[in-house]
């Protein structure tokens, strides 16, 4: 395979919450609209019409904040305007060059603000406003206490790996396959031992027929049994809750997954932003494994392939750019890294476990990388953040593709 050249660019900023679905809300045939949207940390994507925020959840300043991204044609984001009357009057909203917003307000209990938002490109063409209709109410109700009822009783059953306990808290209606859930459960069981999950919430607002959306950080630690090797991980994922003659049960759960890690296609619905892959996965073996997530990237001539970690997105350019970018080069010289700590390990993403991944020690910031080559991860620390990529195939000066996996550990 002809030799490579990985490059790593600046930081990734991001001024959305890092808790998010990548999806395009609002998007017309003119491609103005939202590559993702959030109220108070929750995916407005599956609340339905209506948004209810429980004000015992709302930071110490008493704000709603809605965040995003807007997007746009070839043009660009021209302006970005938000109304709370339905259309009587609008406000500017200040966003970044990729257009990243953050815009808050301070609601009044029982009042209820029904927001829009227009994105309009430098061609003058706007997205469907009115898709982005959301009703926002804020209640006095005690909610969280609810909530932190049903997450210890599942995070307890789990760690004790006490299987009946665990599934007498989802609900029959489970988004996925509850049968497949309870068999995957059982086989983390069987795969690991000494489990230690713990939580934080982050939000919790209320949507459509009774569901309860709900974001939190975790930490996890785990013992592999056929192994006897201890992993970590740690991250942000989002649950959806069932209500049920005041009873809370689960609906549905996305990924990086806490429970049924064996079985994450016919479990988890959907991926947090930032997420590339399955935070821990088990295999067939009941090892530790996942082989990340496949990105294929294909260029025209003269153009050059390249990646951002946080949301997936690729793009072509002249100049790469983005976090990371492949050059179709010969030479196999090692190339220049700035702004980020690097560590190259001689195996796969599927041979990595998080724990090594996330040992700081041999992390350097480098003024160089060697050339990416078959079986070997290039793994960076952006902050607080780890991501690393394996080689398929990468972009010749016929063929501007590459082709490469990635993972977030």
């Amino acid at each position: 395979m002809k030799k490579l050249i990985l490059f790593a660019a600046a930081l990734l900023v991001s001024a959305g919450s890092v808790h998010a679905k990548w999806w395009i809300f609002g998007k017309s045939g003119q491609d103005a609209g939202f590559r993702y949207l959030y109220i108070n940390g929750i995916s407005a994507d599956e609340t339905g019409p209506r948004v209810k925020i429980f004000s015992e959840t709302l930071p110490p300043d008493g704000q709603v904040r809605i965040t995003g991204r807007a997007s746009a044609g070839k043009g660009g984001v021209g302006s970005l305007r938000i109304s709370l009357d339905d259309k009587a009057t609008w406000q500017d909203v200040k966003f970044s060059d990729n257009g990243s917003f953050e815009y808050s307000f301070k609601p009044e209990p029982g009042k209820t603000y029904t927001m829009l938002l227009e994105v309009t490109d430098t061609a003058g063409k706007t997205n469907k406003v009115d898709e982005t209709r959301k009703e926002i109410t804020l209640s006095a109700e005690n909610i969280q206490a609810k909530v932190r009822e049903t997450l210890d009783a599942m995070f307890d059953a789990y760690n004790k790996e006490e299987l009946s306990r665990f599934m007498g808290c989802v609900g029959e209606d489970f988004a996925g396959d509850k049968d497949i859930l309870e068999r995957a459960v059982k086989r983390d069981f069987d795969a690991l031992s000494s489990i230690n999950l713990r939580y934080t919430v982050n939000n919790i607002a209320a949507g459509a027929q009774g569901k309860v959306f709900v974001s939190v950080t975790y930490n996890r630690m785990v013992t592999v049994n056929k192994t006897g090797a201890t992993s970590t991980d740690s991250g942000a994922t989002e649950f959806v809750f069932g209500s049920k003659e005041g009873k809370l049960t689960l609906f549905s759960m996305k990924q990086p997954l806490m429970f049924g890690l064996s079985d994450a296609d016919n479990v988890a619905t959907g991926t947090v932003l930032g997420n590339t892959g399955t935070a821990l996965v088990i295999d067939d073996s009941g090892s530790l494994g996942g082989a990340g997530t496949a990105v294929t990237i294909a260029c025209a001539s003269g153009e050059t392939p390249a990646y951002e970690f946080d949301n997936g997105a690729k793009a072509c350019a002249p100049g790469g750019g983005m976090n990371i970018w492949f050059y179709a080069d010969a030479n196999p010289d090692l190339i220049g890294l700035v702004t980020t700590l690097e560590k190259t390990f001689s195996s796969t993403l599927s041979m990595l476990s998080s724990a090594e991944v996330r040992n700081t020690a041999g992390y350097t910031s480098q003024s160089s990388v060697p050339d990416a080559g078959d079986g070997s991860s290039y793994c960076f620390n952006y902050g607080t953040d780890f991501y690393c990529v394996e080689m398929v195939s990468g972009p010749t000066n016929a063929d501007r593709t590459a082709s490469f996996r990635v993972k977030k550990f």
